[in-house]
């Protein structure tokens, strides 16, 4: 194994990369860090590592970049869902 930013890559592994039958390029298998974006607060969490990660050299900025934009279109959609669930539970009660 060796370390590529953020994954550790398998050297070993030639399962052919890509899709279709006429791909011949290896494979590398990767294992990522796996964050827990089940709330906004999540979201924030990971946004921070991913700044610390960034000023410390061990990601390249731009993929922090990246990864931290998909970070807020996934914190907006947690937040949204939290809405629309309170929106419901008060038209439930009669709220209107």
């Amino acid at each position: 194994m060796m370390e590529n930013g953020n994954f550790l890559i398998d050297e070993d592994d030639d399962t052919p990369a890509g899709k279709g039958p006429l791909c011949d390029t290896p494979r590398k298998s990767y294992r990522s860090h796996r964050a827990k974006l089940q709330t906004v607060t999540d979201c924030a969490h990971e946004a921070a590592r991913l700044y610390r990660e960034a000023r410390a050299g061990k990601i390249k900025v731009e993929d922090a970049s990246r990864l931290g934009n998909l970070l807020s279109i996934v914190s907006r959609m947690l937040g949204d869902s939290e809405i629309e669930k309170r929106i419901e539970a008060l038209e439930q009660k009669g709220w209107h």
